[in-house]
């Protein structure tokens, strides 16, 4: 996949669902748990590392299935099939890759079957790619607009709640993933467009942003920056940690 496609972005109502997910502490020994990428902008560092790398990051063995629907439509019965305990969205509308109704609403459905669910960067809009039906997974709102054109921040997180998800990490750090965000419009701020989500971290007054939503079976983190594209060691962290975490 080429850079040059971005435009300036790299490679950029309740049913079931009753049983509450487990919660998993980073440092208590566990069977392992499985991220599957569905349809992402491509294979990134970070989750390649990640594969071989976990033990780096806690005692809990993860495996990453970045192949099998990251370029692939999929159904409700494939994500049951993949026995994921964990759905990882990176940056889809970056690379065109649009989720259709019912994928939409088999995310959604999975989610409440008590499974995490993860989004990084462009999830929402790029370009002509409309994938805003995703937001709501994320306790995000899907009748806003997201930015369409790029947007650079600083990438020097800052804490704004203690939380699983950003253990091991500094109160400050520097992503080093790409330095560039999806945000609301028109205010080019998340702090009152977080809906039912909550702000653990944010980035250059709110232009970024990590969030959590808490639903009543399923956790939804979303970061509005490319953590895994060419991203550190807290880069990688976090991402461990979102999957492990919930």
């Amino acid at each position: 996949m080429q850079l040059a496609a971005q435009e300036s972005s790299p490679p950029v109502a309740p049913e079931e669902g009753t049983r509450l997910p487990s919660k998993r502490a980073i440092d208590s020994p566990a069977k392992s748990v499985k991220a599957l990428l569905l349809k992402s902008w491509g294979t990134t560092s970070v989750w390649t590392d990640l594969k071989t790398n976990w033990s780096k990051y806690g005692k809990i063995p993860v495996t990453i299935d970045d192949s099998t629907y990251i370029d692939s439509d999929f159904t409700y019965q494939n994500l049951v099939s993949s026995k994921a305990n964990v759905l990882v969205i990176s940056n889809p509308a970056g690379n065109f890759k649009l989720y259709s109704p019912a994928e939409i609403a088999a995310v959604a459905r999975y989610a409440r079957k008590g499974h995490t669910v993860i989004g990084t960067f462009l999830v929402f809009q790029w370009s002509t790619t409309d994938n805003r039906g995703l937001a709501p997974v994320f306790g995000l709102r899907s009748k806003i607009d997201y930015n369409t054109t790029s947007v650079s921040i600083s990438n020097q997180f800052k804490k704004k709640a203690q939380e699983c998800l950003l253990k091991r990490i500094p109160g400050s750090w520097l992503s080093q993933g790409y330095a560039q965000t999806q945000t609301p419009l028109p205010s080019m701020s998340w702090s009152h467009n977080l809906a039912k989500a909550k702000a653990v971290a944010e980035v250059d007054s709110f232009l970024g942003v990590i969030t959590l939503y808490k639903a009543a079976t399923y956790t939804g983190v979303y970061v509005s920056n490319f953590p895994e594209y060419n991203g550190g060691t807290d880069d990688e962290q976090l991402l461990y940690n979102a999957v492990t975490c919930y």
